[in-house]
């Protein structure tokens, strides 16, 4: 065997044959990491590696490049501090000594190392990291957070909510409910610029309610803002007011909350308009009002109060401030509005009654019932179950807490009775004759009138008294459905059946078609329609 001789030279084996070396033995790959010599064949690590978050998004880094003979640079990151893992970010070419990091998160460390290889055909060689350095990312440009909320009830049917918009680059608002101190629930989500929002579906009367608003970009999320609470107040009921010596009001009521801070009275009349006239503490329910002015009529409400809001209000209350009885109504009028109904109207000449009281009698005014009662300004009244063809009469009182006025005039009137019977024979194509019977003996006259089927319903003929037949003479007249009422004082009696025209035996294909025709198989609308006889 031939006496072989092996040295190391500069990191790489020799291999000397000085006696009968008749074969060559094959190298080994030359992969290693090296941090001397600057142009053989290793590399020498970089230093000074400085990284800077210039953004929420981006860190800078750079080194100084201490080879002249590297053929590229590695970055690698860590999202786990200074002692990694680390992963590689990025290869570079050669001469780099900086490279910028983007599409980071905001409020977080990263942390780098680089280092620079050398490739020599198949070979790779690499120096040792350079020392690690990191940074913190400034945070994300979220939106200011909104301040200011303020919730107020409203009227018993909504919260109000609304805050102050601090943001320029906010995306819009969400508006956030908890209930009685539960989870937090969005409620709804404004666009951007909108500091205001009404809760139609908060949890109900006499619940707690608390509200807070966080704005939102891209970014993320602002922190929320400060919270604020209301608990919509029950209304008061049984709101009572009572005239007091003609110079003021004692109002009552009942406290159906627990959770008011007060209650607002508010009035109107005397010449007034709504206003409220007095604020009161929680727990109230007596008022008396001495702002009043005699012989005038007034209106209050009450609401219970909270937050700045108010719950609903009861009805109205009426109180009139009487020191003298009421001024007689004028012009009483009646009509009958059917066969048993009677309508009437008068003037209110008062300004101090508390109602009308409106009598009937059946016997010419020598007697006298009460028919009907009214309020405050009401000026008109229905009697009904009334005996057709019965002569009936009526007059009206006013009153009030001091007494009665004088009666009004006397009017009367007779519910006619009804037609019946009515039929409608057709003549020819364009003719049709009516007839009925005629129920009444005190009937001013009858009215024809006419459904045309297209909504449409109006009279086309006005006769006189004890009438029982009318002529129709129109193109459409096997259209029309006829009625006939009974007048009487400018009122009606009830209505006739409605009939269609019935076409005479050996009338026209067309108007035995149209004739026959049922509502939904009407023809089109014709242009021109007369209305009237």
């Amino acid at each position: 065997m031939p006496a072989v001789h092996r040295s190391w030279m500069a990191g790489s084996l020799v291999v000397l044959c000085v006696i009968g070396c008749d074969r060559r033995e094959p190298l080994a790959p030359d992969i290693q990491a090296a941090s001397g010599g600057g142009s053989g064949p290793n590399v020498n690590a970089p230093s000074g590696t400085n990284v800077v978050a210039v953004s929420y998004s981006a860190i800078n880094i750079s080194w100084r490049d201490n080879s002249s003979n590297e053929t590229g640079f590695e970055v690698h990151r860590s999202t786990s501090g200074a002692s990694g893992p680390f992963n590689l970010l990025v290869s570079l070419g050669p001469n780099a000594t900086s490279y910028s990091d983007g599409g980071l998160t905001g409020s977080s460390q990263y942390c780098y190392q680089v280092r620079a290889f050398r490739t020599t055909g198949n070979k790779k060689s690499y120096s040792a990291f350079s020392s690690t350095a990191c940074a913190t990312t400034p945070a994300a440009p979220l939106p200011l957070a909104p301040s200011g909320v303020n919730v107020t009830p409203l009227y018993s049917y909504l919260i109000s909510v609304t805050w102050t918009d601090n943001s320029s680059d906010e995306n819009g608002f969400r508006v956030e409910r908890s209930i009685n101190g539960g989870p937090w629930t969005n409620v709804n989500t404004t666009s951007a610029n909108v500091a205001s929002f009404n809760d139609y579906q908060f949890p109900g009367d006499e619940q707690l309610a608390c509200y807070r608003v966080v704005a939102f970009n891209s970014f993320g999320n602002s922190a929320p803002s400060s919270v604020d609470c209301t608990s919509p107040p029950a209304a008061p009921t049984n709101l009572a007011g009572t005239p007091v010596g003609g110079s003021a009001v004692d109002l009552t009521w009942t406290d159906n909350s627990a959770v008011e801070d007060g209650f607002e009275v508010q009035r109107a009349g005397g010449g007034a308009d709504w206003s409220i006239i007095a604020t009161l503490p929680a727990n109230t329910t007596v008022y008396r009002d001495a702002a009043v002015t005699p012989d005038n009529t007034y209106w209050y409400v009450v609401r219970a109060t909270k937050d700045g809001g108010s719950s609903s209000n009861p009805s109205a209350v009426q109180v009139v401030v009487a020191t003298t009885p009421p001024v007689a109504p004028s012009s009483m009028n009646v009509t009958p509005s059917s066969s048993s109904s009677v309508y009437g109207l008068w003037f209110d000449q008062s300004t101090n009654e508390a109602g009308f009281r409106v009598e009937r009698s059946i016997d010419g005014g020598a007697s006298w019932v009460t028919a009907a009662t009214t309020a405050t300004d009401e000026y008109w009244f229905y009697d009904q179950g009334l005996s057709g063809e019965q002569p009936v009469c009526y007059r009206v009182i006013a009153f009030n807490s001091v007494g009665e006025s004088l009666p009004s005039d006397m009017d009367c009137t007779t519910p006619p009775a009804a037609p019946t019977d009515l039929t409608a024979t057709g003549i020819d194509a364009v003719t049709a004759d009516l007839a009925w019977s005629d129920n009444s003996a005190a009937e001013d006259g009858y009215e024809v009138w006419v459904d045309d089927g297209y909504g449409d319903f109006y009279p086309i003929a006005t006769l006189g008294p004890n009438t029982t037949t009318y002529r129709v003479n129109d193109g459409y007249a096997y259209y029309y459905v006829y009625y006939v009422v009974a007048t009487k004082d400018g009122g009606y009696s009830d209505w006739s059946h409605g009939t269609y025209a019935t076409p005479p035996a050996g009338a026209g294909s067309s108007a035995l078609r149209r004739g026959s025709m049922s509502r939904m198989q009407t023809p089109p609308r014709p242009p021109v329609r007369r209305r009237g006889p």
